[in-house]
Formats: structure tokens, C-alpha cells, sequence
């Protein structure tokens, strides 16, 4: 998850919704979510093979709708990750745009181990108030287990996020690429 809050000023989040975002702001988003990705899931080995393949066909002139066939089944295997990158991008455009700025309730803090049993991090679970009515419920993992600990302590954390449960949301202090978030439980 790149860090979309450093994307733009710090003072265009105090504004009411919906917030005007710099010209470029879309342009820079859709670069950050394809730079977090590595390569290799782009052009993976299953995407390669099957382009040396379809151009294979295409110089021996075999059947164009062998061929086409397979370049259609690269064209969806390609599209897959092109619509988690558009979904996402979608999502953090209408946080930043939409998004409330508001304080979540800490409910509690959890350890994480590594594959080694060594302490890694700590998930911070956290209640979200949308509305009177409304709440969302979410956990977010940071790294340092001392600095969960700090932000524990404080009982509150500033957050941005949507309207609606579950919803995208994101810390409004120390979001980053290193923090991860996901529903309560998970």
C-alpha cells in the first residue's frame, strides 16, 4: 500500500469533503500502486510464455484463431491485476476526496510473531465512528511493536476514511507503505 496521505498537503485533509486534489494527483497515484508492485507480476513467467507462444503461431501461420485464443486468455490474465490496481487506486482517490477526518477508538493491541517466533510488529484494533450509527471495525499492523505501543497508550489515533462499514480508511499520522490494513480478526 503506497503512502497516499504524502501525495498531497497536509492541510487539504482539514478541508470539508469533497476536497480539491492537485492536478496530477490521479496520475501520481496510478504510478505509486505500479512501482509497489514488483515485475515479476507483470510479466511473469505464465504472461511470457504465452506471448512467445502466441507470436510462435502467429510467424508459422498457424491458424489465427488458435492463436487469437490465446492472446484473448493473456489479454484476461493481464486484466486481473490492471483491475486490482484500478480498484484500488479508485478506492484511495474517494478516501482522499470523500474521506472524514475524525479520531478512532483503540480497543486493543496484539503481538505478531514472524515465521521465526520472533516478535514483528503489533496489530492495532481499532473502532472507527462514522455516524451515530455507524461504525467500522479494523486493525492496522505496524511494524514497530514500540511505536503500536505508544499509539496504543493514547487511546485514540487520528484516522481519514469513508462513509461506510467496512470501509477504506487510513492513519492520518505515520501512514506508509510499511503499514498494513485489514478488517478486525484478519
Amino acid at each position: 500500500m503506497p503512502a497516499i496521505l504524502e501525495l498531497v498537503d497536509t492541510n487539504t485533509l482539514d478541508q470539508q469533503p469533497p476536497r480539491p486534489l492537485p492536478t496530477f494527483f490521479l496520475l501520481n497515484l496510478i504510478g505509486e500502486y505500479l512501482l509497489e508492485r514488483p515485475l515479476r507480476s507483470y510479466l511473469d513467467p505464465v504472461v511470457l510464455g504465452g506471448l512467445i507462444t502466441a507470436a510462435t503461431l502467429l510467424i508459422f501461420q498457424v491458424g489465427p484463431l488458435l492463436w487469437l485464443t490465446l492472446l484473448a486468455l493473456l489479454v484476461v490474465r493481464v486484466s486481473r491485476g490492471c483491475w486490482r490496481i484500478c480498484r484500488d487506486v479508485y478506492e484511495d482517490y474517494r478516501l482522499l476526496r470523500y474521506g472524514k477526518v475524525l479520531n478512532a477508538h483503540i480497543l486493543g493491541i496484539r503481538s505478531c510473531r514472524d515465521t521465526n517466533g520472533d516478535l514483528s510488529g503489533a496489530y492495532i484494533d481499532c473502532a472507527i465512528p462514522l455516524s451515530k450509527r455507524l461504525s467500522s471495525v479494523g486493525s492496522v499492523w505496524i511494524p514497530d511493536a514500540a511505536e503500536a505501543s505508544r499509539i496504543a497508550e493514547q487511546g485514540r489515533m487520528p484516522v481519514i476514511a469513508l462513509a461506510r462499514s467496512p470501509g477504506t480508511w487510513r492513519l492520518r499520522d505515520g501512514d506508509g507503505p510499511q503499514v498494513r490494513y485489514a478488517p478486525l480478526g484478519e
